[in-house]
């Protein structure tokens, strides 16, 4: 980001998974609920024409939509559709976020044949499929067979390849699109991010890169800051709320980038079913994840309970579930606790402190300047918890601050009572 630019708003973002919905003129209602909700972005995943495997991340032509999602006749008509859509999604205050999958195609994709030397190559001759770790494959690494790796980083090719990927987000900003959910965005060479993020701020100055990065170390996160990603990804989702590692990341992070906290994701098991509906526990999380970095992500049914997982090949209009409960009143009021508190939009400074009982975790929260400050108290039980809020208070030098109006009074007693997986927001 260069000195005289503005940082970038804060990021509510919903991910709408498209082929859970159906066809493009369906989508429109739940980016109203979204906006509803404070949410300002709309993540959508792969729209384009997929291989003959149907996943989403397996693209068969960067450049045609997919006709299970554009039915229209012609592919002007169902790019105008899609543009009719980003400007609708505009005019609630809801931006457009696409993905943006450059580390690999389709098997099938046609560039296999016609562009072989874009891609990884075997010994034997054979363009290489990507992998990946996994506990539950065989031998502890599985292969995508419907994928083939692109080399983004030795193809004899690179100018005319890298020059292919930039068509791709040029076309995307042309139909107003302004945010890239980069996928596997450590797998990339920070040459090509620096080059089409330069590329894209020049021709749309509000363009919003977001780095997909979970998974490398931190260092190599950095990186991707520093190769002009607007946000990254963060690790929060998984956090026990008890370990030292995810304030130590926090710490890592503070000052360098801003980062998207997420309570599930599509690549995640729901969180309705992790808990079994617990909606007490599943409030707990929002929050935290709302508030303990920059940026806040959910997964359409998220706010209803929904309990199956999104699939990337076989999700269809079927699977979209009723409502198991609806704390969608909740999610809004969270929002705008964040959106009105700075330092609930930076990824800054979050020390453990001592709540003086073992199972309520305390974070103080402090923005970078140091000028604001919260405290978060989480009860880790499904137990009653007491904290003795003023000798808490006074020993962070507050001891008259009055908790913001999450579920709090107007004034700090002497003591909170916390129910099961209960929170309290202290502003400092």
């Amino acid at each position: 980001m260069s000195d005289n630019a503005q940082p970038a708003p804060t990021p509510f973002i919903y991910n709408l998974f498209p082929t859970l919905v159906g066809e493009v003129s369906k989508w429109l209602p739940h980016v109203e609920r979204a906006a509803d909700m404070g949410f300002n972005w709309v993540f959508l995943n792969p729209i384009q024409i997929t291989g003959a495997s149907g996943s989403l991340y397996s693209i068969r032509d960067y450049f045609k939509l997919s006709p299970i999602l554009f039915p229209q006749e012609t592919p002007e008509e169902q790019f105008e559709a899609f543009r009719k859509f980003v400007k609708k999604s505009r005019e609630l205050g809801v931006e457009v976020m696409v993905d943006l999958v450059i580390n690999h195609t389709a098997y099938d994709n046609p560039l296999t044949r016609t562009n072989r030397n874009w891609y990884r190559i075997n010994d034997d001759g054979s363009i290489k499929n990507p992998g990946a770790a996994d506990d539950h494959a065989p031998g502890g690494y599985v292969v995508w067979g419907d994928l083939s790796e692109i080399d983004n980083e030795c193809s004899p090719d690179l100018p005319n390849l890298y020059e292919y990927w930039w068509k791709m987000v040029d076309m995307f900003l042309d139909l107003g699109v302004r945010g890239f959910r980069c996928d596997a965005a450590y797998q990339i060479p920070f040459e090509l991010w620096q080059m089409l993020i330069r590329r894209a701020k020049e021709k749309a100055p509000d363009s919003r890169f977001f780095a997909e990065s979970l998974g490398c170390p931190i260092e190599d996160t950095i990186i991707l800051a520093e190769a002009g990603h607007d946000f990254v990804f963060n690790s929060g989702k998984w956090w026990d709320y008890r370990q030292d590692w995810f304030t130590g990341q926090l710490s890592q992070l503070c000052g360098k980038t801003r980062s998207v906290c997420f309570p599930e994701s599509h690549d995640t098991q729901r969180l309705a079913t992790e808990w079994n509906g617990d909606i007490d526990r599943i409030k707990q999380h929002y929050l935290f994840t709302a508030l303990i970095t920059s940026g806040i992500l959910i997964t359409i049914g998220f706010e209803y309970g929904f309990r199956k997982k999104p699939h990337v090949v076989h999700s269809n209009p079927l699977d979209y579930e009723g409502a198991s409960f609806d704390i969608t009143d909740f999610i809004r009021d969270v929002n705008t606790l964040k959106k009105q508190n700075r330092v609930f939009q930076e990824d800054n400074r979050v020390e453990k402190i001592n709540s003086g009982n073992g199972d309520v975790l305390a974070l103080r929260k402090t923005t970078v300047d140091g000028r604001e400050s919260a405290l978060l108290l989480f009860n880790l039980t499904q137990n009653e918890k007491e904290i003795q809020i003023g000798t808490l208070l006074k020993s962070l030098g507050a001891p008259d601050m009055a908790p913001f109006n999450v579920g709090g009074s107007s004034k700090v007693p002497t003591s909170i009572k916390l129910r099961r997986w209960g929170t309290s927001v202290i502003k400092l």
